[in-house]
């Protein structure tokens, strides 16, 4: 709302001093280079240049509406009287030119070029005027629709930055949940509570030993060894035996690199049978 007033602020300054200049130019022309002696009604040139720049105060809010006004002004202006053939009105046509297309839709814009179109040959006196007219305007209009162009090409990157943007926040606030969910490790009293054989199977399992294995490394059946594992993760509170290889480095039941702790930190030199 802020930069929207300040471009108002700014479009309103434009127009206050294109319409100071086009006055200057009518009602002292000998201070304009390039502007001869006034000999059209000055009342119809003055109103009809005043309408034309004041109409710039609203460019990006209407900017079909401001270009039809100052064609029509100029027309009207070479219907009534003889223009000063100076550069000020000229300049207010090539603004409002480019904002019709620089701030319209397409089509408006490609509207907006029909008019400039239609009004040269209203404004100029003769085809070498039509032309010249066509041209300029024509010109203005067209670096308006580039600008456009790309004007929408940025807002859709932006658009596109923000989206990307909404997901990497969703996506890590997700992330933070995950992790926030994650089961706890065990506590000393959950691993002081092993026995020494489910001790040892902790530790089989953590070398990544099968039932199997672990059956035959320590002189168990192997339906035993199910039934170590399934107390270890009771009482630890593991859903599987991944969890259970995490917990048992995290625990020092066994030391990286190494084939165990030896013993448990929470219950010295022994643990229960």
């Amino acid at each position: 709302m802020r930069a929207t007033r300040e471009w108002a602020m700014v479009d309103a300054g434009i127009a206050a001093a294109l319409a100071a200049a086009c006055a200057l130019e009518i009602l002292s022309p000998r201070l304009v280079p390039g502007v001869g002696e006034v000999v059209g009604n000055r009342p119809v040139l003055l109103a009809t240049s005043l309408a034309a720049a004041s109409a710039l105060a609203v460019r990006r809010r209407l900017p079909l509406s401001v270009l039809c006004v100052v064609v029509g002004a100029m027309s009207l202006q070479q219907a009534l009287t003889t223009p000063t053939g100076g550069l000020m009105l000229l300049l207010v046509a090539m603004v409002a030119a480019y904002a019709s297309s620089a701030y319209a839709t397409p089509a408006r814009g490609a509207f907006a070029g029909a008019v400039i179109v239609g009004g040269a040959a209203a404004i100029g006196e003769d085809a070498g005027d039509w032309a010249f007219i066509a041209v300029v305007l024509g010109g203005a209009w067209l670096v308006g629709y580039v600008v456009m162009q790309r004007s929408t090409e940025l807002q859709g990157a932006r658009e596109d930055n923000r989206d990307l943007s909404a997901r990497l926040a969703r996506a890590a606030h997700q992330l933070e949940e995950a992790q926030r969910r994650l089961p706890a490790g065990p506590t000393p009293e959950e691993v002081a509570a092993l026995t020494s054989r489910e001790v040892e199977v902790a530790r089989a399992i953590a070398r990544g030993m099968s039932n199997g294995e672990i059956a035959d490394d320590l002189s168990i059946s192997e339906w035993t060894v199910k039934t170590h594992v399934a107390n270890i993760l009771r009482k630890l509170g593991l859903r599987d035996r991944a969890q259970v290889v995490v917990a048992a480095y995290e625990s020092g039941l066994v030391a990286p690199g190494g084939r165990g702790a030896g013993r448990s930190p929470s219950t010295g030199d022994h643990l229960t049978e």
